[in-house]
């Protein structure tokens, strides 16, 4: 298993991977609206990720297969974390949220978490700081990660 940078000859295999887990994991608890408005915005605001000046993303690659991708923006707001269903439950989250938070220099760093990852932004350290909430359709429980 490799972790690195992102290039931008990686963002077809991630747009794949987002769609993928989203598809599996995310999607089933959202409304209609809320898929609508997660296909119009989130997976085309995968490709900023790929932007150097603001975000830092990371790739986790087995063989030639892409199976982990993570992003921050500006060293403090964790954008993306996807895993490959099939690497779920074994400790790959764990080790590219590590990775990612450890590009971070900021006391904080945020993220809004689907509410299937809750739990495990939880057992990472996470703490939510205000309730589930819905905007256009889409749920989520804003999190903060204090640096010790």
């Amino acid at each position: 298993m490799n972790i690195e940078e992102t290039e931008i000859s990686d963002l077809g295999s991630v747009i794949e991977l987002v769609a993928n887990v989203s598809n599996a994991n995310i999607l089933p608890h959202l409304s209609e609206q809320g898929r609508a408005t997660f296909a119009s915005k989130v997976l085309p605001d995968v490709e900023t990720a790929f932007d150097k000046e603001r975000f830092q993303s990371l790739k986790v690659t087995k063989g030639n297969k892409l199976i982990g991708f993570g992003a921050i923006r500006d060293h403090e707001y964790i954008t993306h974390l996807f895993v490959d269903t099939n690497y779920q439950g074994s400790g790959l989250g764990k080790l590219l949220l590590e990775h990612i938070l450890a590009l971070s220099t900021a006391r904080e760093v945020r993220l809004k978490s689907s509410v299937n990852a809750v739990t495990f932004y939880k057992s990472q350290g996470f703490v939510a700081t205000d309730s589930e909430t819905e905007v256009n359709g889409i749920r989520f429980v804003p999190m903060v990660w204090v640096r010790i």
